[in-house]
């Protein structure tokens, strides 16, 4: 999360660019499979707006399947309302499935 994830959406959650980039409370981060985290982690995101067009990159080349699935697994511990336990083994199937 340090590495990747502060620059956009702050040590905090609360979004360091944008409130789009808010973690805090939101049903992906509350998913307590972390199926959704993992899915945006690995293929990115892009959300049309009033502002404009706004993304997350994705992920899915640069990490191995632990790796996102710890992510995940981070995410929702700290900016849900319970942490999930996402495996490596998920992320691979969410992986081959896209």
């Amino acid at each position: 999360f340090e590495g990747a994830c502060i620059g956009c959406h702050a040590w905090n959650g609360n979004g360091a660019l944008t409130g789009i980039a808010t973690l805090n409370g939101t049903r992906a981060v509350n998913d307590p499979d972390a199926t959704n985290v993992a899915q945006v982690v690995l293929l990115g995101a892009r959300r049309r707006t009033a502002q404009g067009e706004v993304s997350m990159p994705a992920f899915g080349h640069a990490y191995s399947d632990a790796e996102i699935a710890a992510v995940a697994n981070y995410v929702t511990a700290r900016f849900g309302a319970k942490p999930s336990s996402v495996t490596a083994k998920q992320v691979a199937k969410l992986r081959k499935a896209t």
